[in-house]
């Protein structure tokens, strides 16, 4: 105890609240903070927590020390950092940034506040390293490293939006890229923007022309796409193929609305209900990826970079095949593919054909054999009856 003097600042765990205030101690000294001087709710949940105060006066079995005064000794401190670039040390890296340490005072650098630039910290830094910081934020103790340093965003604040720029893939994730601008200025690239399938075909370190679309250098957000510097896949298939062309494609990818197939290089789109003749048939249901396929173009749209085409329309109709080699009162037979309170649904190869609730008396299920004869045949339209 006879080391410590007035004014030192000390370190201690609380250990135990008593009447008026906290107890801990540490190196065999005990400590006491009288509730008055240290901005702490007296209660339980204070035990265990690492304070420090400054010692206030010396009794005879203790020391007490104030914690108010030291807080506001580092207030003082901290204030007086105000736009100065000052050194520190990192005591701690963390996932969320780094904790350092300003002559006993310690500080936050939060990861946004580290690089200019969307790069992982943790591969850059060490407890013990010396670093330089600037203050942004007295009352919380956040610091920054990014603007201690020249900013790149005074580089690109005379780009305007339409402007087109040289740009360096940086980072890529699922919903899209970064992109450098080769001052340490990255712009966001979303997979929506990167070409006109959807499908992020960049890779690291490539370089790639872009167009602004969003520009603030004060909040450091700059977005850019790359689709629109590219010719429309629809422009493209327009100078080869023309609606009513019957084309070969493959089956690429499956999608809720039906599938895409690559024509020539280029993608376009089977609806679901383009692919068959039958009611509620899926592309997922039909076909496979790799499937090497005849269609038919229905829909070529260069402004909207649409184009739809069709199977079903690119082979014979089963009905009208069916309704040539059949007759009213022929007996055919199929396997149950729907049931509905109105009656099934029979799938007799090609073609469907309806049942009527009141037209059968046995119980049938999905997947049953059904026999039954012909009561009408209509185009797509046909009927049977048990």
């Amino acid at each position: 105890m006879s080391e410590l003097k007035i004014g030192d600042v000390v370190e201690f765990q609380i250990e135990k609240l008593i009447k008026g205030g906290f107890v801990g101690k540490k190196d065999d000294v005990e400590f006491f903070l009288p509730k008055s001087l240290s901005g702490l709710k007296e209660d339980e949940s204070v035990i265990g927590k690492n304070i420090k105060a400054k010692v206030k006066e010396f009794k005879e079995n203790s020391v007490v020390v104030d914690r108010k005064a030291y807080l506001n000794e580092v207030r003082e401190k901290i204030n007086s950092l105000k736009d100065k670039i000052i050194p520190a040390k990192v005591t701690k890296v963390k996932s969320s940034g780094l904790v350092i340490d300003i002559d006993g005072i310690s500080g936050f650098v939060p990861k946004d506040e580290i690089f200019y630039k969307k790069i992982d910290h943790k591969k850059y830094f060490d407890e013990g390293d010396e670093i330089e910081v600037i203050l942004v934020d007295p009352e919380r103790r956040v610091f920054s490293i990014k603007k201690a340093l020249p900013n790149p965003w005074d580089e690109v604040k005379n780009l305007n939006l339409g402007d087109r720029v040289k740009v360096t893939v940086s980072h890529i994730t699922d919903y899209g890229a970064f992109v450098d601008l080769g001052n340490g200025v990255e712009g966001f690239l979303h997979i929506s923007e990167i070409n006109w399938d959807g499908i992020n075909d960049l890779t690291l370190g490539e370089e790639i022309e872009v167009e602004i679309v969003e520009i603030n250098p004060e909040e450091e957000k700059l977005r850019v796409t790359r689709k629109n510097l590219l010719t429309k896949p629809a422009v493209e298939f327009a100078k080869k193929y023309n609606v009513g062309d019957i084309v070969e494609g493959v089956i690429t990818k499956f999608i809720n609305v039906g599938a895409f197939v690559e024509i020539d290089g280029i993608s376009v789109l089977l609806p679901n209900k383009f692919v068959s003749y039958k009611k509620g048939e899926k592309a997922q249901d039909v076909f496979n990826i790799g499937d090497k396929l005849q269609f038919k173009v229905i829909t070529i749209s260069p402004d909207e970079n649409k184009v739809i085409i069709s199977r079903k329309d690119a082979i014979p109709n089963p009905y009208e095949s069916f309704e040539k080699e059949h007759n009213i009162g022929d007996e055919v037979k199929g396997k149950v593919k729907y049931v509905t309170d109105f009656g099934m649904f029979i799938d007799l190869g090609d073609v469907e054909a309806l049942v009527r609730k009141e037209d059968y008396e046995n119980e049938y299920y999905i997947g049953d054999e059904f026999r039954g004869k012909i009561i009408e045949i209509n185009g797509d339209r046909i009927k049977l009856a048990e």
